[in-house]
């Protein structure tokens, strides 16, 4: 439907040069030029005038109309969905479901501050239902290249803000309006999330509850600079800490966890996978 409406402005204009044509016979031929050039101008004007009500009509109206429109916005602003997409179609299927109703609800534009962040929730959803039970069963190398991409991640939110810093650590939801370094590095984290799920393996286990704390524990004593024991117990209230200590702290925990050997490394990226 979205290619229609030029197809339908031309002929409308079509239509009116015809019939200007044909009732003005009897003027001079200059005359019925300027005629059909100006009633091509006044229809392709009210077409062009009348265009935001036919789409948002359309909008409303037609799942598939919708979601070409929402679906090219986001490819257009993160080219990786088309890699995300491709894994298995049950992924787009489940995002559109998830924000078609968001989109016509609130009635605003894709730019909205709102607008962003219930879409960013509901794709985060997703992530969480259709991709990351795959990805987390991948290789090694491919789970770990995943967790790499997060100091690089949460310093692009901490330029931002400490706030946005914190949301993002603490949640995962991208609330930030749009940002050419907060994009290039969450799209560095899906490229390298789609690696992992097309390593996936069901021989990939989750770590033991014993492997998994030996893991912490080792990046504790990594951590750059090291963990205090104030740093300890903030980590037992993380959720009412300041945002910029909740920030400096998920920065040098995975600041830690990047120094650790490929296996335990691998070991806690695989359960934060799995945890969504």
């Amino acid at each position: 439907m979205q290619s229609l409406y030029p197809v339908l402005s031309a002929l409308g204009v079509g239509v009116a040069v015809a019939l200007v044509a044909q009732f003005t016979k009897g003027r001079s031929v200059t005359g019925r030029i300027v005629l059909g050039f100006v009633a091509a101008l006044a229809v392709g004007a009210g077409f062009a005038v009348a265009r935001p009500q036919f789409e948002a009509f359309a909008f409303e109206r037609s799942d598939d109309y919708a979601w070409s429109i929402v679906r090219g916005r986001m490819i257009a602003q993160d080219p990786v969905l088309l890699d995300v997409f491709a894994l298995d179609p049950a992924i787009e299927t489940d995002l559109r479901k998830g924000l078609l109703p968001i989109l016509r609800e609130q009635h605003s534009g894709m730019n909205d501050p709102a607008m962003l962040q219930a879409v960013a929730k509901a794709a985060a959803a997703t992530f969480r239902s259709k991709v990351m039970p795959v990805a987390q069963r991948g290789s090694d190398d491919a789970v770990a290249a995943w967790g790499d991409r997060t100091v690089a991640t949460l310093q692009a939110f901490r330029a931002v803000s400490d706030e946005a810093c914190a949301d993002y650590a603490m949640t995962g939801v991208n609330r930030t309006s749009p940002n050419l370094r907060v994009d290039a590095a969450l799209s560095a984290r899906q490229r390298a999330m789609v690696a992992a799920y097309k390593s996936s393996d069901p021989g990939n286990k989750l770590p033991t509850a014993e492997e998994l704390g030996a893991a912490y524990e080792q990046a504790r004593t990594l951590a750059q600079p090291p963990f205090e024991e104030a740093d300890m117990a903030a980590f037992r209230d993380l959720k009412d800490q300041p945002k910029a200590r909740q920030c400096d702290l998920m920065l040098r925990l995975f600041g830690a966890i990047d120094r650790l050997p490929l296996k335990q490394k691998a070991a806690i990226y695989r359960t934060i996978m799995a945890n969504g």
